[in-house]
């Protein structure tokens, strides 16, 4: 096995992460593929691989990455951009080994194809499982990525993750709070903190951070995703990336200052202030307004009942 430690980028999605995924790519040492989400989803048929030592066995973890779907129609096995016979030959390689074991021989080999040393894996929802791939991979370094909730939740109703607000605003409060969690069981060699707003207003210093926690040499080379990022990104994943080939763009962070109405603000603040305070963002004290809070508690008593409210308050001007 690498004796360098793989690096996990994890955050909420829309987040950044894709972001710092194609800008630590461009390093001649890392190579990090799209979101993998298979380490948890066949973790559970471990037992059916084995020990990786016969073919079939090997064979059988193959065929579940062909057909996992990773997200939004993209599947496990294109990820390492590996023929079945050079993922065979890698699995075998590395047998006996656990499934660990092996899916790290998969990332190796894929970074290896693309003459590179050491492999990373940028799969946002892991940092809700922290904790299971830090055992799993002992010497692994996390990078947490944050942004302002509000940004977070704007983008998510924006990329039809969900169209709530508040239920945006709460997954935000979820996956942070998780990954926050997380670092109490880690070293601060094993867990950072990188904020997004600190990477698109000051990149090149910030990555230099970073590459110095991971023990890579700093290169410029990393400023110039926009130049390859659009093949970097799955076709499924494409419209969720139309930023990828364009420079850093500072404006994108506290964007929703000038695209958010004050209720919506106020309904992230609502369920994520307290967190977002705590890290170090300021709150606008925007409040839900009074009418908007009679007809959600209307809503939860019969909608019936609510739509006859919104549409007196049509009539009369107040919505």
């Amino acid at each position: 096995m690498s004796s360098a430690p793989p690096l996990f980028i994890v955050g909420c999605s829309r987040s950044g992460t894709t972001l710092l995924r194609l800008m630590l790519t461009q390093h001649p040492d890392l190579h990090i593929p799209p979101e993998s989400e298979f380490l948890l989803s066949l973790y559970d048929q471990a037992e059916l691989y084995g020990t990786f030592e016969a073919p079939h066995q090997r064979w059988f973890f193959i065929r579940d990455l062909q057909t996992t779907e990773v997200s939004m129609g993209a599947y496990a096995f294109p990820i390492f951009d590996l023929s079945i016979h050079a993922a065979e030959t890698a699995l075998a390689e590395r047998a006996p080994t656990d499934f660990a074991g092996a899916a790290a021989a998969l990332f190796e080999a894929s970074a290896h194809e693309h003459g590179k040393t050491r492999w990373g894996d940028k799969t946002p929802h892991y940092v809700r499982h922290i904790e299971w791939l830090s055992d799993a991979y002992p010497e692994a370094q996390f990078i947490h990525m944050i942004r302002d909730g509000r940004d977070v939740a704007r983008s998510r109703v924006e990329a039809g993750f969900t169209s709530s607000m508040r239920r945006s605003a709460l997954h935000w409060k979820e996956e942070v709070q998780s990954g926050r969690d997380a670092r109490q069981h880690l070293s601060d060699r094993r867990y950072h903190e990188l904020f997004y707003e600190d990477l698109v207003h000051n990149p090149s210093s910030v990555l230099r951070e970073v590459c110095g926690w991971i023990d890579l040499n700093y290169t410029e080379h990393l400023l110039t995703f926009d130049r390859t990022g659009d093949a970097s990104v799955p076709d499924e994943h494409a419209h969720l990336h139309e930023n990828v080939t364009n420079a850093v763009d500072p404006s994108r962070a506290q964007a929703w200052r000038t695209s958010l109405p004050s209720r919506d603000v106020a309904d992230v603040e609502a369920v994520a202030g307290d967190l977002l305070r705590d890290l170090g963002y300021d709150l606008t004290g925007a409040r839900v307004p009074l009418w908007l809070r009679v007809v959600r508690g209307l809503y939860r008593n019969g909608r019936a009942q609510a739509r006859a409210v919104v549409q007196t308050l049509k009539r009369l001007g107040i919505v």
